[in-house]
């Protein structure tokens, strides 16, 4: 037994910080929206219903989701909007988080966290961006043409130009499309600061960054909706 016991202790040792099962849970939902896991069926998600790695979100034309990442970062979803999970593995002391947006708009708050690993990134077929400890929101249109505004911290943005560049495939032809994959630093193209924006064309290419007032917040109804629940979160 006691052989046993100390066998058991030693391989305790030896393992990670603790991971964390489920990428995150629902904190908020408006509306109707689904997650269709990379082999299986769309499943409605609930209020406290939890999301994994692999999965797609999809939310309605109505529909708004809040999803409260592992390492308490926050992603939120409007209407009409398709966010693929491609990576969501969390520690005690690292984050390695990668997600595609397909279609619509996503607001992202994230959280600082220790240790080396601490990568987040969001990306789009043109366009990516990295960060850390930011809260920062892109929009994807269907032109493919991107949108992205920085609110607190920085982000780096570079271009996507070999799908723009990638022939259109055949009626009836089957073509591979590659996943995500990781973008190096010396990638990146665009630093993006806080309260400023900057626009990804359906090419790829990335216009310099501007400045957005909170006047033009006033004005979108997404980004009022993303102050109302960080009021909400804060009390």
């Amino acid at each position: 037994m006691r052989a046993m016991t100390g066998t058991l202790l030693a391989a305790a040792l030896l393992l990670p910080a603790s991971v964390w099962a489920a990428a995150g849970e629902v904190s908020f939902l408006e509306g109707t929206a689904t997650r269709t896991p990379a082999k299986g069926q769309p499943i409605a998600l609930l209020a406290k219903g939890t999301v994994e790695q692999g999965d797609l979100l999809e939310t309605g034309k109505a529909g708004k989701l809040e999803i409260t990442l592992s390492d308490k970062s926050v992603v939120r979803l409007g209407p009409s909007s398709k966010l693929k999970l491609d990576q969501a593995a969390f520690t005690d002391t690292s984050r390695s988080f990668k997600a595609t947006l397909l279609l619509g708009k996503v607001w992202s708050k994230v959280t600082s966290v220790f240790g080396e690993e601490r990568n987040f990134e969001v990306r789009t077929e043109r366009a990516v961006a990295g960060v850390r400890g930011t809260v920062f929101r892109i929009d994807a249109e269907s032109t493919k043409a991107v949108l992205v505004k920085v609110y607190d911290g920085s982000v780096a943005v570079a271009g996507s130009t070999a799908a723009a560049a990638a022939p259109a495939p055949k009626k009836g032809e089957r073509v591979e499309v590659p996943g995500p994959s990781a973008v190096d630093k010396k990638q990146w193209e665009k630093i993006v600061g806080a309260m400023m924006q900057v626009k990804v064309s359906a090419k790829g290419e990335v216009a310099e960054p501007t400045k957005f007032s909170e006047e033009d917040e006033a004005r979108d109804a997404f980004a009022a909706w993303n102050r109302k629940r960080d009021l909400a979160s804060a009390q």
